[in-house]
């Protein structure tokens, strides 16, 4: 969030004067009208002007326009005067109130008559609304609202602002690493803004260039670089020109031109200081690091790097100084120096922990874009059945003839929305199940980190090897969404021996199932894995003495009964003690397994339960049970 604030506030910067000059030309146009609707239309548009240079005062003529139009009953000055205080709320940070103001706008502005001048001022709004969710990281939202921006610009021919919307949809695509849809936008952006939005049309040849950069397509990344620098010579932007000729540098790496490289970085940080971005100036050094390292010049590989991670730690960049500590770590065992490569990675392991948190988020946001895609796909078109089937009944009501033929045609569509349904279940399904994985994953290694720093060599080599062999397994059935019971006890097997090493042997647990189940019995994959974790990690390792958990697997008729019991401290005390301990995962982990619960009850149309109980003698707290009962089902053969 803090470089895009960077970045918007260079862009002020640029404009400003020639912003300045617009502001005093309107200001002296407002003194000497006297027609109150002109006035009222004015003060909006000195607000507006405002933007590039005092949000303040921006804030102050937009609150004067919204007086007069309440007085004069003007809905679209209303609309637009709650557009330019969310605005001017959006440069002060406060996005909460810039949000409120939003909507207040869009709700006006829903009332308007349908004119191309009031669907453009919705757009506005959408594209404001979609800015300040991508300033709080809610990219979901962002793309929602930039869409229906788009769409309405797309409608009325709008192209400036539709490139920019482009624009904003594809880095939003490149921010969550989707390639593949944020070139598409970023394409439809530069074709848009060509001839006439150079700023959008520079910003966006220079990230199309990094995607091909990233496909190896060389040739094809230096066109659009050369486009977006020829742009940007005839209109300056020093913020633009420092991130191209960063990206030139990665260009001449490529094709093995590392002076050309060492050039455009140089470039780079004199664009960059020019506006003192620090945010920049921090990826330019880490760059010329790394060259300097690769040429074994380790002083002035050092010395950037040093830069670049004191840059980065200020403006807290979890991945450039991840990159920055391994390249330290690196500089200093080719040096000799072998305690300070150790500190350094250290310092990589843990700002690679903070990275892989925000890479796991990303993952989780794509697979949730995808399943919103799907579903509206799935949506539209029982939509389109929907309105066939009033089409067909209201032709049948001419004729008993055609009574026959709507019924035929009501019991056909009717089946294809029942498939429609179930299709959309097992979509969500495998959308939680692909969430449920990166979780997993990323706790082991955590764990693995900690061991190998705490432990040392011989027992991080045990610890290894049970995790090679629980991965091995993971993999195994990963693509499936049920396994045998014998699968999954040994997966929890394998789990629970690596918790234990990581926890010096804190508990002890028994996994058993009654003689009378069959070997074939299915159980969801990775199911009891996070209530499993729960009981470890708030349940028996706050407590003092050594604990115990056990699983046990029973069946009654027609269901398998999973039972988890631990001797821990308890739900209460638990729940005290996750107020003062961050646990996002945790919470996120056992959301994920509630809601699959829930959609393999929709799937299967069987009843599943879930309960949790403190276990209590005579006021005495004796750990927590979780009990969860699954329909009977076998793995066919």
């Amino acid at each position: 969030m803090m470089r895009r604030i960077l970045i918007f506030l260079h862009i002020f910067f640029v404009y400003l004067i020639s912003a300045q000059s617009g502001v005093d030309s309107l200001l002296i146009v407002l003194r000497k009208e006297k027609d109150p609707q002109k006035i009222l239309a004015l003060q909006n548009q000195v607000s507006d002007a405002y933007k590039y240079t005092e949000p303040e005062k921006m804030q102050k003529y937009a609150v004067l326009a919204l007086k007069n139009a309440v007085i004069q009953n003007n809905a679209y000055q209303q609309s637009l005067a709650h557009q330019n205080i969310g605005v001017s709320y959006q440069l002060y940070g406060e996005f909460d109130k810039a949000i409120k103001h939003f909507e207040i706008a869009e709700k006006i502005s829903g009332n308007l008559p349908d004119s191309k001048k009031y669907r453009d001022l919705q757009a506005k709004i959408y594209g404001s609304k979609g800015f300040v969710h991508m300033q709080q990281n809610e990219y979901a939202k962002a793309l929602e609202n930039d869409f229906r921006a788009m769409k309405i610009y797309e409608e009325t021919g709008n192209d400036i602002q539709l490139a920019k919307i482009y624009n904003n949809i594809g880095v939003i695509y490149k921010s969550i690493d989707d390639k593949e849809n944020a070139l598409k936008y970023l394409l439809e952006a530069n074709k848009t803004s060509k001839n006439k939005e150079p700023f959008t049309f520079a910003k966006s040849a220079s990230n199309i260039g990094v995607i091909y950069l990233f496909h190896n397509k060389p040739a094809l990344a230096k066109r659009y670089f050369d486009n977006a620098l020829s742009s940007y010579r005839s209109n300056p932007n020093p913020n633009g020109l420092g991130e191209l000729y960063n990206n030139y540098s990665h260009y001449y790496i490529k094709i093995n031109q590392p002076d050309n490289a060492k050039k455009s970085l140089l470039k780079a940080e004199e664009n960059f200081l020019s506006i003192d971005d620090t945010f920049g100036l921090s990826d330019t050094y880490l760059y010329l690091a790394q060259i300097y390292f690769d040429e074994s010049n380790l002083n002035l590989a050092r010395k950037f790097a040093q830069k670049s991670i004191d840059l980065a730690t200020v403006l807290d960049l979890p991945e450039a100084s991840m990159t920055n500590e391994k390249l330290l770590s690196q500089i200093y065992d080719k040096e000799g120096k072998k305690d300070l490569a150790l500190e350094h990675l250290k310092n990589y392991d843990a700002e690679k922990e903070k990275f892989d948190k925000i890479k796991n988020e990303q993952q989780r946001l794509k697979t949730e874009l995808n399943f919103r895609y799907e579903k509206e796909k799935l949506e539209k078109t029982e939509n389109e059945n929907r309105k066939r089937l009033k089409w067909i009944f209201g032709f049948s009501l001419s004729g008993i003839a055609l009574l026959g033929l709507f019924f035929y045609y009501r019991n056909k569509e009717k089946q294809k929305t029942i498939l429609l349904q179930k299709q959309l279940a097992e979509f969500e399904h495998k959308a939680l199940h692909l969430q449920m994985n990166p979780h997993f994953v990323f706790n082991c290694l955590a764990a693995i980190s900690a061991f190998v720093v705490q432990n040392g060599k011989d027992e991080a080599i045990r610890y290894l090897a049970k995790f090679s062999k629980l991965m091995r397994l993971t993999l195994e059935f990963s693509k499936e969404s049920v396994i045998t019971i014998d699968k999954e006890i040994e997966a929890l097997q394998n789990y629970l021996e690596l918790e234990q090493l990581r926890f010096n042997h804190k508990f002890d647990f028994n996994i058993s199932k009654e003689q009378n189940i069959e070997d074939d019995t299915a159980i969801p994959s990775l199911l009891l894995q996070p209530y499993v974790e729960n009981a470890i990690i708030h349940g028996v390792v706050p407590k003092d003495e050594k604990g115990f958990i056990n699983i046990t697997f029973k069946q009654s008729e027609d269901q398998l009964l999973c039972i988890i019991t631990d001797n821990g401290i308890g739900i209460n005390q638990s729940k005290m003690n996750k107020q003062n301990s961050v646990s996002a995962h945790q919470s996120m982990a056992m959301e994920i397994s509630k809601k699959r619960l829930e959609t393999l009850e929709l799937l299967e149309n069987k009843k599943i339960e879930l309960s949790i109980t403190e276990l209590k003698s005579d006021n005495k707290i004796l750990g927590t049970e979780v009990l969860i009962k699954l329909p009977l089902e076998y793995i066919k053969q």
